[in-house]
């Protein structure tokens, strides 16, 4: 046998090289380094970020329809308002809500833009995406669900993380979602971080 430390050939029954000293016995039975695995095994195809960019957009349009809609129901618009023409006009605080303080000032516009921008695009995105048809009706339009790592339907605390995660890939100049297109298996950074895959449907 040939002594993997100096190259030379030595006794092969030896524990260690006659020439270098080298323990050959210890480097034997050392386990040989592998390659970790890739996040899981292939589950199916991976979908595309030119794909998955028109599901957004057909999700958003709705998302917004369904804005206006319950906004309207409650009785939110004026919060819509109110920040515009704080911010925007400089109209205090005194004329812009019924009570004329500031806390009902703030009142009115988070109601209306954390119902707008977190509470019904989470329910949407979380809801279909860990339904049965595990996908937003996006999704649906251009054959894609969402998946756990093994290729399973998510649970709704998986989903809630994933649409959470897309806040993070947005405050990163949308690097996140700029990873599907150069990621092995077309992750964005919300996809690793909850664990998910989007998937081409059969």
């Amino acid at each position: 046998m040939f002594c993997p430390k100096c190259g030379k050939e030595t006794d092969a029954s030896g524990k260690f090289c006659q020439w270098c000293g080298t323990d050959i016995e210890s480097i034997q039975q050392r386990p040989v380094a592998t390659p970790e695995e890739d996040e899981g095994p292939d589950v199916g195809v991976y979908a595309g970020l030119g794909r998955r960019l028109i599901a957004f957009i057909v999700d958003i349009i709705l998302i917004l329809l369904a804005d206006l809609i319950v906004a309207g129901l409650f009785g939110l618009f004026r919060g819509f308002q109110n920040l515009y023409f704080y911010v925007v006009q400089g109209v205090p605080a005194s004329d812009l809500t019924a009570d004329g303080t500031m806390t009902a000032l703030i009142g009115s516009i988070i109601a209306a833009y954390g119902l707008a921008l977190i509470i019904i695009p989470w329910l949407y995105y979380a809801g279909f995406e860990s339904s049965r048809s595990q996908a937003t009706p996006g999704k649906v339009l251009m054959s894609l669900v969402v998946t756990d790592l093994e290729g399973n339907k998510p649970s709704f605390a998986r989903t809630t993380l994933r649409f959470f995660g897309k806040y993070i890939s947005t405050l990163i100049i949308f690097i996140g979602f700029l990873m599907i297109g150069f990621t092995k298996k077309h992750q964005g950074l919300h996809d690793k971080i909850a664990g998910c895959l989007v998937l081409l449907q059969d």
